[in-house]
């Protein structure tokens, strides 16, 4: 019970955050739309004329952005405020919460995980209206989303337990970003070998409940599989590198 008003209160101070720093949050979401706008642009006039961008499809583009978003905006959420706060020097703040530091972080993981999809979502419906790529909802598009979410959030405590020990760590952080772009990119050309990549199932799955595509049981498992497991790594390391850093005294200072 006190974890889950401890995990309420995470969500309360996210929405309020939100509300506060409006006008913030809405330039982010206009950034986010005219990236991709530029590339679906600069795609649209490599084409034949009349015809739609030939990397999977129109669909599968703009799902795959979504899938970039939402592992990239759990990412920043989490694994850059752990830099952001070790760099300033008030990680030890955080580990003065009730439950210790892994517990208030992995609280605040769910909670921005959840805003997160709530902002991407908005996100690809602006971009599917502006851009005319048609969406077609399936019963398991669910099912797809909280796979990749969980993965999401596996890799971002593997970030985390990196921005816990390097603290200055966001221009390597920029690079990862800027690297996922393009792996999710590729994975719209979808390819049976894929299966085996880290995050690729679930993003398949995705842009396949929300194309009109169909379930794919052996896609689905190793989504699962790979979710549950990045969502394991990610907390493991997360609590060795914790423990790393206070034996080694450098919690809050480099």
């Amino acid at each position: 019970m006190k974890l889950a008003h401890q995990f309420l209160a995470e969500v309360r101070l996210t929405l309020i955050a939100a509300r506060v720093y409006l006008p913030n949050q809405l330039a982010g979401l206009f950034a986010d739309a005219v990236f991709f706008y530029a590339i679906w642009m600069a795609l649209t006039s490599l084409s034949p004329s009349g015809t739609r961008p030939h990397i999977g499809h129109g669909g599968n583009i703009l799902l795959m952005y979504a899938a970039f978003n939402i592992v990239v905006g759990t990412f920043q959420a989490l694994a850059f405020a752990i830099s952001q706060e070790a760099d300033r020097g008030t990680l030890e703040h955080l580990a003065l919460a009730r439950g210790g530091l892994l517990i208030q972080l992995v609280l605040r993981g769910f909670s921005d995980t959840l805003f997160n999809l709530f902002r991407t979502a908005i996100l690809i419906g602006v971009l599917a209206l502006i851009t005319g790529i048609p969406l077609n909802p399936k019963a398991f598009w669910p099912v797809a989303i909280s796979l990749l979410a969980l993965g999401a959030l596996g890799f971002s405590f593997t970030m985390a337990a990196l921005a816990l020990y390097f603290k200055r760590i966001l221009s390597f952080f920029m690079i990862i970003q800027f690297g996922l772009l393009l792996y999710f990119f590729s994975v719209a050309n979808w390819q049976g070998h894929m299966v085996y990549l880290p995050l690729a199932p679930a993003a398949h799955l995705l842009s396949q409940s929300l194309t009109g595509g169909v379930w794919k049981g052996e896609v689905a498992l190793f989504a699962l599989v790979q979710s549950l497991l990045l969502l394991g790594t990610g907390f493991l390391a997360l609590s060795f590198m914790y423990r790393l850093v206070r034996l080694r005294g450098l919690l809050g200072r480099y």
